[in-house]
């Protein structure tokens, strides 16, 4: 892996907070406060084909008849 561990200042309490920061093989953030129980984390999800047509027409592309298929 290519991540660090680091500690940076919470935005709820403003105590140190531990964090975790990777950028292989995707972006991934996290943090976690042990003094207010404040967390987060990148979530990988997967867009339905409504989802990404919608946008698309918002941008003015053609909708998609399918999603490409993922290869990892």
């Amino acid at each position: 892996m290519s991540g660090m561990s680091f500690t940076e200042k919470c935005p709820k309490c403003d105590s140190d907070m531990n964090r975790y920061s990777d950028y292989k093989p995707t972006a991934y953030e996290s943090g976690e406060c042990l003094e207010c129980g404040y967390a987060f984390y990148t979530k990988d999800e997967q867009l339905t084909l409504e989802d990404v047509n919608d946008t698309r027409i918002d941008m003015d592309l053609k909708p998609l008849k399918k999603l490409k298929k993922q290869t990892a």
